[in-house]
């Protein structure tokens, strides 16, 4: 189990303060809503090397260590990115959501998706939302995210979630695939699109904006390279 202390935003101002226990870590991939869009991203991933998944959606499991909640994160070598992701969390009595980055080895990627994932931290956001706060209006909520790289700071996604398999299907998806349980599970959703495909860069903010209840949970982290020297 690992520990986590986060912020509940119970709307009207109100927060309060919990410690959760995690217990297991899922990445999922090809998350997309639109299977034919998921295919052809598929497809163009395998244009550059990267093989196709056993499974639509795919599923890869983490190590408890791999969640932070830093302000920098270290990596080895320079071709590294991150993913803005709406995140589940399910205390064994609500279910909970917030926002994360699956930062992510795209030079590995092109060998093993799985080492790829877990070659890279997962940092989380500390402000959580109950999910039945926005179950009625999910959709609406969008993803961001910006880079900073050698050029200076863009916006790198943006995409409300109807891009995204919406919260009870992608469960139901995890079940079929064995996930009975999913009580103390930290569940990354999958990606919306790139603006301009992978950057680079040295920092990296990631925001789920609610714009019906007028809230925003954001984060960032910067991005240390260190190179891996030569045998």
């Amino acid at each position: 189990m690992k520990e986590i202390s986060v912020t509940i935003d119970l709307g009207n101002g109100d927060k309060r303060q919990e410690t959760f226990q995690v217990s297991n870590v899922i990445v999922v991939g090809y998350g997309g809503r639109n299977i034919e869009k998921v295919m052809e991203h598929i497809h163009e991933l395998e244009q550059i090397g990267v093989s196709p998944p056993s499974t639509i959606p795919a599923i890869y499991p983490q190590k408890l260590s791999s969640l932070t909640f830093n302000d920098s994160i270290r990596v080895n070598g320079g071709e590294t990115s991150g993913e803005a992701e709406y995140v589940l969390f399910n205390d064994g009595n609500e279910w909970f959501v917030t926002v994360g980055s699956d930062h992510t080895d795209r030079l590995i990627e092109k060998e093993d998706i799985q080492k790829s994932k877990e070659a890279c931290p997962k940092p989380l956001a500390t402000l959580f939302w109950k999910l039945k706060d926005v179950e009625q209006h999910w959709d609406e909520l969008i993803l961001r995210s910006w880079i900073t790289d050698n050029t200076g700071r863009r916006m790198y996604q943006e995409n409300n979630l109807t891009a995204l398999l919406p919260v009870h299907e992608l469960l139901d998806k995890l079940r079929e695939f064995g996930y009975e349980n999913l009580s103390n599970t930290i569940i990354f959703s999958g990606t919306v699109p790139t603006l301009e495909g992978f950057v680079y860069g040295s920092k990296f903010e990631y925001e789920l904006e609610d714009p019906v209840l007028n809230r925003i949970i954001r984060d960032e982290y910067s991005i240390v390279v260190e190179e891996v020297s030569a045998l």
